[in-house]
Parts: C-alpha cells; structure tokens; sequence
C-alpha cells in the first residue's frame, strides 16, 4: 500500500503541461501514493477546464475562483462571478478558489482586487463552499478580510505568512497549507509556521508546475514530488512519513468533503 497524499492545489491546466498531460496525469497514480488532486482555476475559463478535469481524470476534483492577477482583465465582473457561482453546483466542485490578494505586483490596483476578494468571500458565505486563499505581500489585508467573514473557512494555500499570524487563523478554523518551499534551504520561515500549526490543520500542495520541492527545485513540478514535502514536513512533526500523510489527507477531507 503506497503513500495516502491529497495535492489540495494544482493547475495542471497550466501550459507547461500542454505537451505530455494526459501521460503526466495518468501518471500520477501509478505508484499508489496519491490518493486525490485538486486542481485550480484562476478565471472563469480556467474554472470551466478544471471542472472537465473532474469528468476526464478519476481522483480529480476542483477549485474554482478568480485569482487577484486576473480580476483586473475581466470586462464583465457580474457576468464572471455568477459563472463561478454557477460552477459550485457541480459534484466535484470543493469550493471557491483561488482567490486573495497579490500585492507584490501594482496591477490590478490594490481596491480592484480587495474588491472581487470580497465579491467571493460573500459568494462563499453565500454557498457555505470553503475558500482557497492566494496571499503574497498581502498578510495585514487579508487577514482584514477573512475577519470580517467569520463564517466563511478554507486553506491559506502556500503559506508564507508568520507563525504568529497561522496560530491566528488556526484558532478562527482555517488550514495551512505547506508547498515544496518548506524543503528550500532559504525557506527557515516556513519551517517555523510548520512546527506551530498543529497537525489537524494542515494540508499539502504542489501549486505544480511551480515551486517544486528539494532534490526536484527548478524542474517543472507535479504532484509526485509530494513524497518529499510531506517527507520534511513528517520530519519537522517528528512522525512516522505515512502516518503524517494519512493525517493531513483526512484533513483535506473533512474540509473539502471528498
């Protein structure tokens, strides 16, 4: 019996897969260790091909959301929204995703992407559909928001906020979700939050083709190379590698409902 590894975040929609994904995915499952993939939309479009994921690829579920990069190149906001919430309807649908917050880049502007960040968190108040967060140089704002939706819970995907902030949202019912990150040799931060979350709230990642983890860092990543971020994070636990891996999947089960 392999390894019991849920990828809670994965765009195999993504170009980089355009030449060899059906090989690459069917793949996946070969050895016995990954149990499920969750893959994520970024736009409505993007949303649509990871719901006809769920109805071409056996253990695929879905996000759907619009990203903070991408609010901004919408014409129709009203139009986009009720697409996504369309969406939700589906089985295979886990909830709302991703969505947050990206203030590394200028654009879109700062209100247009609180804005949608908004418009979804009411949409998942709406449905009761977890969220999945994208926050990167955005901490103070998005923790702003997720407070003024206390009903609404879901994973802070790709952690890199402070322990302190984590131990917060972890006693407001949110998960943690680790990448390949928590392997870089640069990365002592993230280690640190991993030791702080406790164990029922954590959930692991690829957000492939990207930040593939140690000994695979700057190939194009997919969710195999879970073996070796939940290997470190078993590690950091001090816990047997399966066992951890058994854990955190029951989590993303309980919080998705697959």
């Amino acid at each position: 019996m392999g390894l019991d590894i849920i990828d809670s975040h994965a765009h195999y929609d993504d170009k980089k897969f355009d030449d060899d994904r059906d090989a690459v995915i069917a793949s996946l499952f070969e050895s016995g260790d990954i149990s499920a993939v969750i893959n994520v939309g970024c736009d409505v479009a993007t949303s649509k091909r990871s719901v006809e994921f769920t109805e071409k690829y056996p253990n695929f579920y879905a996000w759907v959301g619009i990203h903070p990069e991408e609010c901004g190149k919408i014409d129709d906001p009203d139009a986009a929204l009720a697409g996504i919430e369309a969406m939700l309807s589906h089985p295979r649908v886990v909830g709302i995703g991703e969505i947050g917050l990206d203030f590394y880049w200028d654009d879109p502007a700062r209100d247009i992407q609180e804005r949608w960040f908004r418009a979804q968190m009411e949409m998942a108040k709406r449905s009761g559909k977890p969220v999945a967060i994208h926050d990167r140089d955005a901490h103070g704002k998005c923790m702003e928001v997720v407070c003024d939706y206390p009903g609404v819970r879901g994973i802070f995907h790709s952690y890199s906020g402070s322990a302190e902030m984590a131990r917060d949202l972890v006693r407001r019912g949110w998960y943690i979700s680790f990448s390949g990150v928590v392997t870089f040799k640069n990365a002592p931060k993230v280690r640190e939050v991993a030791e702080a979350v406790p164990l029922e709230r954590m959930l692991i990642e690829t957000d492939c083709p990207y930040l593939s983890p140690e000994p695979m860092r700057g190939r194009r990543n997919d969710s195999r190379n879970l073996v070796y971020t939940s290997a470190r994070l078993a590690e950091i636990k001090g816990m047997d590698h399966a066992e951890f891996c058994r854990a955190v999947s029951d989590n993303a089960r309980k919080l998705l409902g697959i």
